[in-house]
C-alpha cells in the first residue's frame, strides 16, 4: 500500500471525535488482537498542551540510556508515519501495510457486528502491536483527547503517569470548566503508581490532580520552581539550571523549560524505581530534542516561525514569545480547525501583528474554520486582516511586504504541516 492508501484506509468513513460513554469497543478490539499492550511498559502522558514535546524529550532520555523506546504521538507534521516511532525512527509504509493486513479481518468482523473501531483506535492498535513485536523496553504514550475515555487508556501496565499543562480545549467533549477537563485528563492515573505534573497548573486543576492521586493511592510529584534559575530564554535558545545543574534546551519558549522540568523529575523517579538512567542521558535527551512546528524557526530574512498552537494555553505561550518582537513589523498566517476557540486565541496574540492573514488548510479528514468567520471577528476586534484561498498565495503576499521582522504561522497543526512541507519543497 502507498502512504496515501494507508491513510485512506485508516480514516475513510470511520468514527472520529464522537462522545464516548466507555472504552468497551477498544477493549474488545484489543482482545481480538490478543492484547499486545499487556506486554509493554508505559509512560502515559495526557494534558492540553506540551504532550508532544514532553513525550519526545523523555523518549530521548530513555533512548540515550540504551533502551529501545516506542513513541506514540498525534497528530503529525512531516508524515503520517511520524505518529509511531521507535528510537526516533518512523514506522515504514511496508510495516504499516503489514499491520493493516493483520488487523483488517478483525476490523471487518467488528464492522459486521455494528461496532467498528475508530480511526484513532486503529492507529493505537497498530502502535501496540508494533511496539510489542519490536520488544520495546518502554513506550512513551501520548493520549489523544482527554484521558479517561481515550483509546490509549486501556493499558494496565503503566509505570508512570504525566499530566502536562491543562487548559481549555475540546470543551464539547471534555467539559466547559477546568475541573471537568482536569478530571478527564486524570483518568490516566493508575492505582498505586506515580504521577508527575506541570509546575504551573491553575489551582483548580492542581486541586483536582491532588484529589485523583489521593483516591488512587498515587504519589504526586511537582517540579519546584524555587529550584529553577532561568539564565537565558529568548527566540533562539533556553538555558537554565535546576537544582544547581545546568541544561540547554533548543525548544523555544518558557513553557518548554517547564516541560523539561517534568522530564528531569520523571527521569529521576525512574532511577529510584531501579532503571538505569545517567545524568548525561537526561542532559543530552533534553538538549538534543527538536520537534517540528513547536516554535520552530524555519527561515531567516524573513524570519519565519512555525507553531502548531491551537488553543488558549498555546496562545498564551505564544504571547510570551512574541513580547520580544513587540512593536516590530510582524505578520501572522493563521488557520483554525472547526470547533476551536479562535476568538480567545486571536484576542491573546492579535495586537502583536500588523496584519493577520487567514487561510483554510486543506485536509480531507478535518475541516478548517471558514475564513469569512475569522475575517469578520478580526475586523470587529479592530485588527487589520486579509484572507487568501491558498497557503501559497498567503505566503507570496507576506513575502512581498518589505522588511518584515517576523512571519508566524500558527493556529493549527494541520496548517503548520502544510506550510512546513511547502517550505521544505521550496
Amino acid at each position: 500500500m502507498t502512504n496515501e492508501e494507508i491513510i485512506s484506509y485508516i480514516y475513510k468513513e470511520r468514527i472520529s471525535n464522537k462522545i464516548k460513554k466507555n472504552n468497551n469497543r477498544m477493549i474488545n478490539f484489543m482482545e481480538k488482537l490478543n492484547n499486545p499492550q499487556n506486554n509493554l511498559k508505559f509512560i502515559h502522558i495526557a494534558g492540553t498542551s506540551g504532550k508532544g514535546s514532553t513525550t519526545t524529550m523523555l523518549a530521548n532520555v530513555l533512548k540515550n540510556s540504551g533502551y529501545t523506546v516506542g513513541k506514540f504521538i498525534s497528530p503529525y507534521i512531516i508524515s503520517f508515519n511520524e505518529r509511531i516511532q521507535i528510537n526516533n525512527e518512523y514506522i515504514s509504509d511496508d510495516e504499516l501495510t503489514d499491520y493493516i493486513q493483520k488487523i483488517e479481518p478483525v476490523v471487518s468482523e467488528m464492522e459486521k457486528e455494528g461496532d467498528a473501531p475508530s480511526s484513532f483506535e486503529i492507529i493505537t492498535a497498530i502502535a501496540f502491536m508494533y511496539f510489542k513485536d519490536k520488544k520495546c523496553d518502554f513506550v512513551c504514550l501520548e493520549a489523544g483527547i482527554g484521558g479517561r475515555l481515550d483509546s490509549t487508556n486501556i493499558i494496565t501496565t503503566t509505570i508512570l503517569s504525566i499530566i502536562t499543562l491543562i487548559d481549555y480545549d475540546h470543551t464539547k467533549l471534555l467539559g466547559d470548566s477546568l475541573d471537568k477537563i482536569a478530571s478527564e485528563k486524570c483518568g490516566i492515573i493508575k492505582e498505586g503508581k506515580v504521577t508527575v505534573t506541570y509546575p504551573k497548573q491553575d489551582k483548580v486543576v492542581l486541586d483536582t490532580i491532588r484529589a485523583f492521586c489521593k483516591e488512587k493511592n498515587n504519589k504526586l510529584y511537582i517540579p519546584s520552581l524555587k529550584l529553577l534559575d532561568i539564565i537565558k530564554c529568548n527566540h533562539n535558545i533556553n538555558y537554565f539550571s535546576y537544582k544547581g545543574t545546568y541544561y540547554k534546551l533548543n525548544l523555544i519558549g518558557k513553557h518548554q523549560i517547564y516541560n523539561a522540568l517534568i522530564v528531569i523529575l520523571a527521569s529521576n523517579i525512574l532511577v529510584n524505581l531501579g532503571y538505569k538512567i545517567s545524568f548525561s542521558a537526561i542532559n543530552s535527551g533534553i538538549s538534543d530534542t527538536s520537534f517540528p512546528a513547536r516554535l520552530e524557526k524555519f527561515n531567516d530574512n524573513p524570519t519565519i516561525y512555525i507553531d502548531g498552537s491551537h488553543n488558549v494555553s498555546g496562545a498564551k505561550a505564544l504571547k510570551d514569545f512574541l513580547y520580544e518582537f513587540k512593536g516590530k513589523k510582524n505578520y501572522a498566517i493563521i488557520s483554525f480547525s472547526q470547533g476551536k476557540d479562535y476568538t480567545s486565541f486571536i484576542k491573546e496574540i492579535g495586537s502583536y501583528f500588523q496584519e493577520l492573514i487567514f487561510v483554510e488548510y486543506k485536509n480531507n479528514y478535518r475541516k478548517a474554520e471558514p475564513v469569512a468567520n475569522l475575517i469578520n471577528l478580526a475586523n470587529e476586534m479592530g485588527y487589520n486582516a486579509k484572507s487568501f484561498n491558498t497557503i501559497n498565495e498567503a505566503y507570496k503576499y507576506v513575502k512581498e511586504q518589505t522588511n518584515a521582522d517576523l512571519i508566524l504561522v500558527t493556529g493549527s497543526l494541520y496548517l503548520a504541516s502544510d506550510f512546513r512541507n511547502m517550505l521544505t519543497e521550496e
